[in-house]
């Protein structure tokens, strides 16, 4: 998965929690100033995007995330560290 479907997903699930139209959620929007989410709101989110990715997002890594950029970069991470090492994205 890259960085575009990656933020496609992103996107989708933070305009559920949100009353923005999702053209307005850019890389560099910040979660909770520019979107208003509060922390209820970006705990759900962490764990729609566990769910959807396939992934966990510690407490402590929940907090470093703050823009949109910052999210779409950590899931990225998350995928490539988690799959199988040896094989290629090819591979996969």
């Amino acid at each position: 998965m890259d960085k575009i479907d990656i933020q496609e997903k992103v996107v989708t699930i933070l305009a559920k929690h949100t009353s923005l139209d999702s053209k307005s959620f850019t890389p560099e929007k910040d979660l909770k100033l520019d979107l208003g989410l509060d922390s209820l709101d970006v705990a759900e989110i962490v764990f729609e995007m566990e769910e959807s990715f396939g992934i966990k997002i510690t407490d402590e890594s929940a907090e470093r995330i703050r823009r949109i950029s910052d999210t779409v970069d950590f899931i990225y991470e998350k995928i490539n560290e988690e799959a199988p090492e040896g094989l290629s994205t090819q591979e996969q």
